[in-house]
């Protein structure tokens, strides 16, 4: 369905963040990309979704794919007219208009049944029914981030990207969230790209994996490999190696990269 072939993204055509970042993400299914800080994440999926330019970079390099419809020269507009949707860090509620309106804003393309879009949101989200008419501004940090998950939702996409969705939310918020994630996409069959710190959680719900570093992939493989790699269990799961000590010197990116480069 996604397909990004070498791809090199600048920032002012200076600053370079991504290097020939190549992945796929195939139809109904969920793929994670992991990653410390700075390793150009984010910029994966505003290079997706056409977010890009409001930030002075561009993609100067490679060829992004969606349903063999190339999308790296789109408006924002017209990729989400595909069917793209993306979930921002930090949990982007417009925050003095209420739960209902915040929801109907993500239907805005769509004309089909409203009630039952509501309905549908409201059966992952039950909480969002209550708080119907509450201001999103006043949400917990938990809450808004139901929101703006169901706020995706409600435009039924093909392709949702979701950018740390467990980012400040509790350990059994965070766990709650993510089983929702996998439920819609197994029901809905939407295609999801999870951007996530937490490996460990990301790649419970995925079916392959991507490891960045310093705008590179260095690692990518199904999850269920991904997370038996001895690399990702000691750099991103805190599981080193039993009864071996490892000062921080033996852990530096060059060191890592030239294992997984091996």
């Amino acid at each position: 369905m996604l397909v990004m072939n070498a791809v090199e993204v600048k920032y002012l055509d200076v600053i370079l963040v991504l290097a020939g970042v190549s992945l796929e993400v195939p139809e109904g299914k969920i793929v994670a990309l992991l990653g410390a800080n700075g390793s150009g994440k984010s910029t994966v999926l505003k290079a997706i979704s056409g977010l890009l330019e409001t930030e002075e970079g561009r993609v100067t390099d490679g060829s992004i794919h969606f349903n063999s419809i190339r999308i790296d020269r789109m408006n924002p507009e017209d990729i989400v007219r595909l069917g793209i949707v993306q979930v921002i860090e930090g949990r982007r509620v417009l925050e003095h208009l209420t739960v209902e309106q915040n929801l109907r804003g993500g239907a805005y393309l769509r004309y089909g049944d409203l009630k039952r879009d509501f309905d549908m949101v409201h059966s992952y989200f039950p909480r969002l029914k209550e708080l119907h008419h509450a201001t999103a501004g006043y949400l917990s940090g938990g809450e808004q981030q139901m929101l703006v998950l169901g706020r995706a939702m409600m435009a039924h996409p093909k392709l949702m990207l979701l950018d740390e969705p467990s980012m400040g939310l509790a350990p059994l918020l965070s766990k709650e969230i993510f089983d929702m994630i996998q439920r819609f996409n197994s029901e809905e069959k939407t295609a999801m790209l999870v951007v996530e710190q937490n490996a460990r959680a990301a790649l419970s719900i995925a079916e392959h994996g991507y490891v960045m570093e310093n705008g590179r992939v260095v690692l990518d493989a199904p999850a269920v490999k991904l997370a038996d790699n001895p690399d990702v269990k000691e750099f991103y799961l805190g599981l080193g190696v039993p009864g071996q000590k490892r000062s921080y010197r033996e852990v530096k990116h060059y060191r890592r990269r030239k294992r997984w480069l091996a």
